[in-house]
Parts: C-alpha cells; structure tokens; sequence
C-alpha cells in the first residue's frame, strides 16, 4: 500500500505546474478543450529553474505558469496557452512556439535563438532584454509588446510583421526577409521549396485551415496551398535572389539551366507511385516538380518542356534529337523499376 501510494504521489506530482502566484495546478490540462481532458504530459514538473529540456507540451493550458529560468530548449509547444506566464530568461531555443498564446506573458530576458514565433500571440508580451538571434517574426504582431527596443540579437521579420510606433528595426539590426523564405534565413532556395513541397499534394491543394502547415505557404493568399503556389515562390524567389525571370520547373539545383543534370537527378529519383506520406515525398531537387508526391512521366514532361543547357536565356525547346535520348534514357530507368517491382514486388 505504501509503495502504491508514492507511485501515484509520483505521477501526479510529475504532471504538475507552478502558477506565478505560487498555486501548483494537478493535473495539466489541454487548453481549449470543453471536457478539459488531463494532458498526457509526464515530465519534471514545471516549476522555475525547471529542467525541460525537449518536453512535449503541445495545447497544454499553462496559464498564468512560473518558468522562470527555465530549460525549454527543442520543446514542443504547439498550441500551448501560455497567457501570462513568467519565462523571464528562460531558454527557448529551437523551441516551438507555433501558434501558442503569450499573451501577457513576461519574455524578459527569453533567450530564442532560432525561435519560431510565427503564429504566436504576442499581445502585452514584455521583451525586456530577450534575446532573438535568429527568431522568425512571420505575420507577428507587436505593436502592444513592450520594451521590443531593448532587445538583442538579429531576428528575422518580414513585411507583414506589425512594428511599434516609431521603432526601427534596421537600426536594432533585425534583418529583413522575403515572403518565399520559411526557413529562415533571409535568402529563397531549396530548403524553402522543399519544405512547401512537404505539405501535401499541391496538385489537389488543400486549406492550410485543416493542417499545421502554416498559411505563409500561401504566396498567392487563396487560402490554398496548391500548384499557384509554386509558380509564385519560383517568381519569388528568382526576384529575391537578383534574377529577371521564374525559376522553372525542372532546375533541381536552382542554378539557372536545366541540363542532364537534372535529368539524371530525376531519373535517378523515378518513384511513379509514392507511399502517400507526405513527408516521405521526393524533394524539388529530387525531381519532384509538381508537388504531386511522387517523379513521374508528368515531371519528366515539365523538365523537357524546359530544357535549356545553356541557361534560361537559350532556346526553352529541346532539339529532338534530345528529347529522344531522354526519352530512350528514361524509358531505361522505368523499365528497370517495372523489373524490380515485378521481381521483388513492392
């Protein structure tokens, strides 16, 4: 009986939160719910000074929590209601704040190098010395945060971040970037088209509404992340980069040509089928041009189209007698998949 009794002292205890006023809150609960389920955190407890080092704390309700000098580097809280909570100098980097409600919440000191704080709600959040090297402003708002000029570090924001009245954020060394950088790092490239193709079939599109993908994949701002979007972040991205054209389809390397290079990347990378796991899905640099979850005949077709070995100012139209040898070349390449998968099966 007594050892019954101090595991459940245990887990109870180790599901717990210290509110700023002192008040321990056991169980955790998830913000937003109306049952109020019990979250199915089982850590240390969160309390200051607390260890919490790559803790999931997804939509957990932790208002009004005392995280003072807090580890929370790599934690995941997505979603969390962190209103008016105490993270004076606690650490966040590479924390994930997607979506989470700081408002009110004292930041002072908050050390979020490579900090995602797009999404979050930064209403009355005190900025007090924090430290946001590398933090990603993204459609942020602060307007009503305060002491934002006493912060340091060069954080990226973008042209839909709201700034306070007469606050310059050149002169704090923040450092401006281009809507077609997710990343980020204030430059357009494969990591950013990558991530856009991991989203999902971009061939059926979908609303970011039903995803945790974030709308900032929605350049042409459709409320669908779709095709349109990829022909807006090639446009994007060619003009950020200093370029007077799109990218185009077929350019696995974005260096301006597509050549056999880029033929044997795809060819290389032939997967008709895909497994429906949009983060199993081929990259652009993989062949995937279309963001339909797999390379097929249909991105074959898209890098043929585009063909220019000499660079995009050449002859976009390919001579035939190139279009046949890749055509004979991927012909190749398919008929030893069919072989494979008719020898070994899938």
């Amino acid at each position: 009986m007594v050892l019954t009794s101090l595991l459940t002292g245990s887990v109870a205890e180790a599901a717990s939160y210290q509110k700023t006023n002192g008040t321990i809150v056991d169980p955790i609960l998830v913000w937003q719910s109306g049952d109020a389920p019990t979250h199915p955190y089982s850590g240390p407890n969160l309390k200051p000074d607390a260890n919490l080092y790559n803790v999931d704390l997804t939509d957990a309700n932790l208002t009004d929590a005392n995280l003072t000098n807090a580890n929370l580097h790599l934690a995941d809280m997505i979603g969390a209601d962190l209103f008016s909570a105490d993270l004076f100098y606690a650490d966040l980097r590479y924390a994930n704040l997607f979506y989470a409600n700081l408002t009110g919440a004292d930041l002072s000191g908050m050390y979020m190098e490579d900090q995602d704080l797009s999404g979050a709600d930064l209403t009355d959040a005190y900025l007090t010395n924090a430290i946001l090297t590398g933090a990603d402003l993204y459609s942020e708002n602060l307007t009503d945060a305060y002491n934002v000029e006493t912060t340091t570090g060069s954080p990226y924001y973008y042209r839909n971040t709201a700034l306070p009245s007469g606050f310059d954020p050149v002169a704090q060394g923040w450092t401006l970037s281009p809507y077609c950088d997710f990343t980020p790092d204030a430059a357009c490239d494969l990591a950013d088209i990558n991530q856009m193709l991991q989203a999902g079939n971009l061939v059926t599109g979908f609303s970011w509404y039903f995803s945790w993908f974030p709308d900032r994949l929605d350049l042409v701002d459709n409320d669908i992340i779709d095709a349109a979007d990829i022909t807006e972040w090639l446009a994007q991205a060619a003009t950020a980069n200093g370029h007077g054209s799109p990218y185009l389809r077929g350019d696995t390397e974005l260096d301006r040509d597509v050549d056999i290079t880029d033929f044997n990347v795809l060819a290389s990378h032939l997967d008709p089928t895909g497994d429906g796991n949009p983060y199993n899905d081929p990259f652009w640099n993989e062949g995937n041009f279309d963001g339909d979850g797999d390379t097929d005949i249909t991105d074959f077709n898209l890098l043929a189209a585009n063909f220019a070995p000499d660079g995009y100012n050449s002859s976009a139209i390919p001579e035939p007698s190139t279009v046949v040898l890749l055509l004979l070349g991927l012909g190749c390449v398919m008929l030893l998949c069919c072989s494979r998968s008719w020898r070994w099966g899938p």
